[in-house]
């Protein structure tokens, strides 16, 4: 069976309050005077009650205003990025882009929804999934009628297929057609396999037929007229090491910078 990574537990503090907390630390420093700052912390309150769009828009201006970044924007202090120069989404545009898209596919995609990015009207996964498995879930996603699908399957059928990665294709191809059989006219995307550390293929020799999957997914794309989404580079590029400890798994930094990525190439717009 394969190994599972640990319960994740997501923390959500308002970014009002975290800006509210800025913007008075700044205060107190004398980078601001007593009215100015007595108004923008005013402003900061009247968002807690705002719609959420328009909260976040004045969130943007009052940043501008303050010179300060909110957690959603940045970790350390610079420009957030996926990796590769592009600006991350920040939490409600993830939300208001995949609005009315479908992302079907395994573990790692249901740590979308366990990490609070999307819920399960756009998230359709099941822990230990595998792409020959999922009648249901295409089922739901086709019920679902959505205007993209993204499908993200391979960590489980390496262990299913082994080195028959055509078996694994041949699996794949029969979901898509499905796909395109019902919603003729809803384009489809197949996310990569990710590279699976060297001591992950050691333990589950398996795990090393990843490269040999995913050329067999660039040549389903091309067949069946699917988009094929390279995310390899978020891990390979990254200056943090992106794995949980099975060499597998991904924690919670690569799951924005895979939505950002994947709403990019589909030319999702917030």
């Amino acid at each position: 069976m394969k190994k599972q990574p640990k319960n994740k537990v997501l923390f959500l503090i308002p970014v009002g309050v975290i800006l509210a907390g800025a913007v008075i630390f700044l205060c107190t420093r004398g980078n601001e005077n007593d009215s100015v700052c007595k108004e923008n912390v005013a402003r900061l309150q009247a968002l807690e009650n705002s719609d959420i769009s328009q909260t976040e828009e004045q969130l943007q201006a009052l940043k501008q205003t303050t010179g300060i970044s909110s957690g959603s924007d940045a970790s350390d202090g610079s420009d957030a990025s996926d990796g590769s120069g592009s600006t991350l989404l920040s939490d409600v545009e993830i939300r208001q882009v995949f609005a009315g898209n479908v992302i079907i596919g395994d573990s790692i995609t249901e740590s979308i929804v366990e990490y609070g990015y999307l819920d399960t009207d756009v998230v359709i996964s099941k822990r230990g999934l595998n792409v020959g498995a999922a009648d249901d879930q295409i089922s739901t996603a086709i019920a679902l009628n959505p205007s993209h699908v993204f499908m993200a399957f391979g960590s489980n059928d390496l262990e299913i297929y082994g080195s028959a990665s055509s078996e694994f294709i041949d699996a794949y191809r029969t979901q898509i057609k499905k796909i395109q059989t019902a919603l003729p006219d809803v384009p489809i995307y197949i996310n990569c396999i990710l590279p699976i550390t060297d001591e992950a293929i050691a333990q589950t020799p398996d795990l090393g037929y990843y490269p040999d999957y995913n050329e067999g997914l660039i040549k389903l794309c091309q067949e069946m007229g699917c988009t094929f989404i390279d995310n390899s580079t978020i891990v390979t590029d990254s200056s943090e090491n992106l794995y949980e400890p099975d060499g597998e798994h991904v924690i919670q930094d690569y799951y924005p910078k895979w939505l950002t990525n994947m709403a990019q190439i589909a030319g999702l717009k917030a």
